[in-house]
């Protein structure tokens, strides 16, 4: 255990703890410099239980934080778990593209710098570190689908079919080489999800005109009111306007609830495109 000997705690307390940490599973492939705050609160929101266990997420959050500050593990020595909200409390704003400003992302393709990178991050759906962790091998490039997610029950080898909006990007970009970051440096490096955010999506929304002020998360802490977890919430918003059984639409988002796990039972790669087809 983290910050205290598991002697010194009850059974009990270990296993609310342990279960606690399992909701977390999402994030387990990723460093602490690369969790954001979505992140996490994905995770709560997505664990499928009440109050009580959202509550014993948000302290085991904070006792990997009270280990992880003074060993350098994090950005900024910042507590993420304070900015957790749980069941009860005011639900958890998310900030997704409006219509217009997805369009003006499809008016600078080609001539903003990463423009189509965050275009294709709004019509993926995949949370921004699995976008970027993507490789040219996780494409299959005669039934045009990605395999790949995040390494859970819920994520891993998930099929994200591609929506025609961006299918002439993605081949565009597989064909630009045989191996390495799918959405990379021009050599096929990965991204890291700092530099992206802060040298490429940044920019390119202020380079299309997208206003994307500075707000107050909690506590004096600002950011700001766009991130590139910000296009999750955008896909997860445009498959609410079709119509597609959930199984499939929990399948291309990779949500990895136990209660959502249930739907991930015989989907068709013929099922999926039929919702990004519609998107």
């Amino acid at each position: 255990f983290p910050t205290r000997r598991s002697s010194d705690l009850g059974k009990s307390t270990m296993d609310c703890y342990k279960s606690a940490m399992n909701h977390f599973k999402p994030v387990w492939h990723m460093s602490m410099d690369e969790i954001d705050i979505d992140d996490l609160q994905e995770c709560v929101d997505n664990c499928g239980k009440g109050k009580r266990t959202q509550q014993n997420m948000k302290a085991m959050c904070g006792l990997v934080y009270k280990y992880g500050i003074p060993r350098n593990c994090t950005p900024n020595n910042l507590n993420l778990s304070q900015f957790l909200i749980v069941g009860g409390e005011d639900a958890a704003h998310r900030d997704s593209f409006t219509d217009s400003q997805i369009e003006l992302l499809r008016k600078h393709l080609g001539d903003v710098p990463y423009a189509d990178y965050v275009y294709c991050l709004i019509y993926l759906g995949f949370r921004p570190s699995e976008f970027l962790s993507l490789e040219i091998s996780d494409y299959d490039r005669e039934n045009r689908f990605f395999r790949a997610g995040a390494k859970t029950e819920a994520g891993i080898n998930r099929v994200v079919t591609i929506s025609p909006k961006i299918q002439k990007i993605i081949d565009r970009i597989a064909d630009r080489r045989d191996s390495g970051a799918f959405f990379g440096d021009p050599d096929g490096s990965h991204l890291n999800l700092q530099y992206f955010t802060e040298n490429c999506f940044y920019p390119a929304l202020e380079s299309c005109g997208i206003d994307n002020p500075m707000v107050d998360i909690a506590g004096g802490v600002k950011r700001h009111k766009y991130t590139p977890h910000s296009c999750r919430h955008t896909f997860a918003t445009l498959m609410k306007r079709v119509e597609g059984p959930s199984k499939d639409k929990q399948e291309l988002i990779g949500h990895s609830s136990e209660e959502q796990l249930k739907y991930y039972q015989d989907v068709e790669i013929s099922d999926l495109k039929r919702i990004t087809d519609l998107i």
